[in-house]
């Protein structure tokens, strides 16, 4: 079952968030912290519900999370180079590693498309780093393409 995570049940995502910290952490330890403390994980996720995000959650039978995709609105005005934006940047997906292969992403990126058309919205995107093949495919299978390559050079320490 998909569903919208409530305000008070943020702690629920606690060991889904640290698999996804995690494995980002591992590939680049210099820009992903892993030593952040549960309340402010929490509060990262209550934040993010107080400003209009909005955060699906998979669970199994016996209510296990299995699964959660958080969603953040843009809206935006037109400037001199931009026409006027509206959409919702899928922030972060994380599906157990237990439960994978059996469509839970596919799954939380339909119930986000469902909510997206309930709310005027027609696009979503989202940043997946090119380590992270199952995102990478789970994108590509829900039909989204490479907008932006993006790229990153870290300059050797200068000092000393």
């Amino acid at each position: 079952m998909i569903r919208l995570l409530r305000a008070e049940e943020v702690e629920k995502l606690l060991p889904l968030s640290a698999q996804v910290n995690a494995l980002h952490e591992a590939q680049y330890p210099d820009q992903y912290r892993g030593d952040a403390t549960a309340e402010q994980v929490m509060c990262f996720f209550s934040e993010r519900l107080e400003e209009g995000a909005q955060i699906f959650v998979a669970e199994s039978v016996d209510g296990a999370v299995t699964g959660f995709l958080l969603a953040v609105p843009v809206v935006r005005d037109a400037s001199p180079f931009l026409h006027p934006m509206r959409h919702l940047v899928l922030d972060q997906i994380c599906v157990d590693e237990e439960s994978r292969g059996q469509g839970i992403g596919k799954a939380l990126v339909a119930s986000m498309e469902e909510w997206m058309s309930q709310n005027h919205f027609q696009e979503w995107r989202s940043m997946v780093h090119s380590f992270n093949r199952h995102s990478q495919n789970l994108m590509r299978g829900q039909g989204a393409e490479v907008q932006v390559t993006r790229y990153r050079k870290m300059l050797a320490d200068q000092a000393g």
